[in-house]
């Protein structure tokens, strides 16, 4: 497979240190910073989640997870550094590498930090940005592996926003009165 992408980023980080070290940054552990920020996002904003964000996180989750299922076995994409037979840059899997992991659970966060907090969104963008271009740098995957993944985090939150609830989902998870506005949650 033919991916000038990927190609160009693998090259640049494996003949540059710093961008080397940036690109397994970008592919191993900054969805876990993402995790942990969404995290912290969560437990600010308490007291404001309602049930009808965490019912649209849990179906968007359902769906992207069951749209994967399914096409995984579909396509099959053997990972850049099986087929180009060359190390990759940190671990990575060796199984089928449509689609990425990685891509699909930091767009699904973007997402869902829309839903929460619109004001972290442009920051969760970028973040979902650098996951996919260290994945493809370290050789991980290919193109089509993180833009599948953006299209089913794409498709499971459209489709979990287009569900219709009734009013009372729009309560808070947890009980009482939401603090007054300007007051730190």
């Amino acid at each position: 497979m033919s991916d000038p992408l990927q190609h160009a980023l693998h090259s640049v980080a494996v003949h540059s240190p710093l961008l080397s070290a940036l690109a397994v940054f970008c592919a191993a552990s900054l969805l876990f910073v993402l995790i942990a920020v969404f995290v912290v996002l969560g437990l600010t904003r308490v007291r404001r989640v309602t049930w009808l964000q965490v019912a649209r996180m849990v179906a968007s989750l359902g769906i992207a997870g069951l749209l994967t299922l399914v096409l995984k076995h579909l396509v099959h994409d053997p990972r850049p550094f099986m087929v180009e037979h060359y190390a990759p840059l940190t671990h990575a899997s060796s199984d089928n590498g449509f689609p990425s992991d990685h891509t699909l659970i930091a767009a699904l966060l973007a997402g869902w930090v829309w839903w929460l907090d619109r004001r972290w969104l442009a920051l969760f963008i970028v973040g979902v940005l650098l996951v996919m271009l260290g994945r493809l740098a370290i050789g991980a995957h290919h193109t089509l592996d993180v833009l599948g993944s953006l299209a089913f985090a794409g498709l499971g939150l459209a489709l979990a926003a287009l569900v219709l609830f009734s009013p009372a989902w729009e309560r808070p998870v947890l009980p009482g009165r939401p603090p007054k506005k300007g007051t730190p949650t």
